[in-house]
């Protein structure tokens, strides 16, 4: 059972967090995809904690944090998530995190990119891509089954949709449930249409892109994100095969140990 605090990073939020880990050393910020929580990384908490600090938190409406009082459209983007999570490694007095993000969590790492990049030591996606225009139609389709379903009608549909892996998509489910409905709604609304390619081509950040092969929604909008990775000095894009969209839960010794090598490459580096 993991034991979580909580923060209280800007006027009615508290976000729930847990940190673990030697003191003193690097930090590993772990940042989940919509609905999810915390909970989507402890693999990576075990696996990791004997060597680096690691920063598990749920973003707000999400997990155990809290939702504002008033859910505006502004109280849910993906530039107010980022702006919370550098309020708390302010709250935390940590100066600087090697980011991994899934999903949404990718998401807010490239807003981290652009609005703190001072903060990012380097940058791992997985289940993201930099750049995506969705239909209107796919956008309402999407809230309306949010609005219909609300968090727990979500569980079961990403319960026995989320994954191949059925003890995974199970865990997911469970996850969703504890989503706030306007969280949900909200972020869905505002990742609809974004570009952050740019970001990137301008960013001299390590980066690490992890592609499950079994994503095949996001590996088929990817050719912008590769473009502009592309050569890249000390950024890779690699292949975990049997992996889906929740590849560190999906396959997490094949992920623990890619995510481990790129991180003692970008430390070489920095030698």
């Amino acid at each position: 059972m993991m034991e979580t605090r909580k923060a209280r990073v800007i006027d009615d939020v508290r976000l729930e967090y847990l940190l673990a880990g030697p003191q003193g050393g690097e930090t590993l910020l772990f940042v989940h995809g919509l609905g999810a929580n915390l909970r989507q990384f402890e693999p990576q908490r075990e696996f990791f904690d004997r060597e680096f600090q690691v920063l598990l938190v749920s973003l707000r409406g999400h997990g155990g944090s809290s939702a504002p009082a008033r859910p505006t459209p502004a109280a849910y983007t993906v530039g107010r998530l980022a702006r919370d999570l550098a309020a708390l490694l302010s709250y935390l007095q940590i100066e600087r995190v090697h980011m991994i993000g899934n999903s949404l969590g990718g998401l807010v790492g490239y807003e981290m990119l652009k609005l703190a990049p001072e903060r990012l030591i380097s940058l791992t996606t997985f289940g993201t891509t930099a750049e995506l225009h969705a239909s209107r139609l796919l956008l309402w389709s999407q809230l309306g089954l949010i609005r219909l379903l609300g968090p727990r009608g979500m569980a079961w549909l990403v319960s026995r949709t989320a994954s191949r892996d059925k003890a995974v998509a199970a865990q997911v489910g469970r996850m969703f449930r504890r989503a706030s409905r306007d969280a949900l709604a909200r972020i869905t609304r505002d990742i609809a249409d974004y570009d952050y390619t740019r970001i990137i081509r301008r960013s001299q950040l390590p980066m690490l892109l992890m592609r499950g092969a079994l994503d095949r929604e996001i590996n088929a909008r990817l050719a912008s994100t590769l473009e502009a990775m592309r050569g890249k000095p000390g950024s890779d894009v690699v292949d975990l095969p049997h992996a889906g969209h929740f590849a560190n839960m999906e396959q997490p010794k094949a992920f623990n140990e890619c995510l481990r090598g790129f991180l003692h490459s970008v430390a070489s580096a920095g030698k």
